[in-house]
């Protein structure tokens, strides 16, 4: 579409062990777009979540344990997950408050930066501006726009579908926008500098080296209260912003 052209654009999606970002996993990824040339992107991955995925998610979109089997876990695929989101123009359908979240916590229990993408479209949030009549699930609104989506809740289909999606909604909103894509662009510029807002973090600073790897921070502090105070100094292996995030969060 006219305005986006230079751009990585990709429709993007996430399967999980649950709803909660600091408890649950991803266990699929998908990417479904174009790079700055035009050339076609599909990449679509299992993931090892590390725990079980309950037999609840299961019946949602339809991967089991047997299915995770083999697969590298996060930590392992962080870095050509990072290469895909650097600076790409990510599309997603309640990517904002869900996928997002997903990955900032991903990186955060990796104790690595989380990839900067150039912006973040939510058509949920754009379907929601434009007033768009009916239900904004991504079924429904596929189903209005005459978008075939017949695995829904599986990445790559959820993915593609969204992209499409935004195609749809710009062209029949345009006069909402007018040829203002530039603009729609950097209101939605990702700036958000590591990981999620401050209060959905709570006790899920996860620590990833070191004797005490796994553990949350705070956990840290009240079992080893040295062990803690030399995470803040100069000498750990953290970043200072890393340092000062958990400072802001955990001792002011």
């Amino acid at each position: 579409m006219e305005g986006f052209s230079g751009f990585k654009v990709l429709g993007f999606d996430t399967e999980t062990t649950g709803l909660d970002p600091r408890k649950d996993r991803i266990v699929q990824y998908a990417f479904v777009g174009v790079d700055e040339d035009g050339g076609k992107i599909v990449i679509d991955s299992l993931v090892d979540p590390c725990m079980a995925i309950p037999p609840s998610s299961t019946g949602v979109h339809g991967i089991s344990n047997k299915d995770v089997e083999g697969c590298q876990p996060f930590k392992e695929q962080a870095g050509i997950i990072s290469e895909i989101i650097d600076g790409a123009v990510i599309v997603g359908h309640n990517v904002k408050k869900f996928d997002w979240k997903f990955v900032e916590m991903e990186y955060i229990r990796c104790g690595l930066q989380p990839p900067s993408p150039h912006s973040i479209i939510d058509t949920l949030e754009l379907a929601r501006k434009f007033r768009i009549p009916g239900r904004h699930k991504l079924g429904s609104l596929c189903k209005k726009y005459g978008i075939v989506l017949d695995r829904a809740h599986s990445a790559d289909a959820d993915a593609a579908a969204t992209l499409v999606l935004l195609w749809k909604m710009l062209d029949e909103y345009s006069d909402l926008i007018g040829n203002d894509v530039a603009g729609l662009l950097q209101s939605n510029q990702s700036n958000d500098g590591f990981g999620p807002d401050n209060g959905e973090i709570g006790d899920a600073a996860i620590i990833s080296f070191g004797k005490y790897s796994g553990l949350a921070f705070p956990k840290i502090m009240s079992l080893d209260p040295k062990y803690s105070d030399w995470l803040l100094s100069k000498s750990s292996p953290l970043t200072e912003e890393h340092r000062l995030r958990l400072k802001t969060l955990f001792l002011d």
